[in-house]
């Protein structure tokens, strides 16, 4: 990774790579805390202990969010703009991006049993 950091064109690629094609699409996760989920016109209680269901393209391919998004545009986190768009792809399932994770989801999420 340190060459990659050498490298910010190529960061660039490879993150507009993940985000258009997410090596885990799919990712579930029992909620630790109760918590809200915002989208962009809604919001959903979350309780402890539900199952949560999130599918990447739905937020890393989201129009409100990404210009063009099917389109592979290399350029797309350039600048002060493009590094904000980092927010809205999860790389792992880890502590570092629980919280986070919920947020780049916007709302798009599956429940398995609960109330939302």
């Amino acid at each position: 990774m340190g060459a990659m950091e050498r490298m910010p064109l190529m960061k660039l690629v490879v993150y507009e790579a993940l985000r258009i094609e997410p090596p885990v699409a799919s990712q579930y996760a029992k909620a630790k805390w109760d918590f809200v989920v915002e989208s962009h016109d809604a919001a959903f209680r979350i309780k402890e202990g539900e199952i949560l269901f999130g599918f990447q393209p739905f937020a890393t391919k989201d129009p409100r969010i990404f210009h063009r998004p099917e389109e592979f545009l290399p350029d797309r986190f350039v600048g002060e703009n493009g590094e904000k768009l980092l927010k809205y792809v999860v790389w792992s399932n880890g502590p570092e991006t629980e919280r986070s994770a919920m947020m780049v989801l916007e709302g798009r999420v599956g429940w398995v049993g609960g109330e939302r």
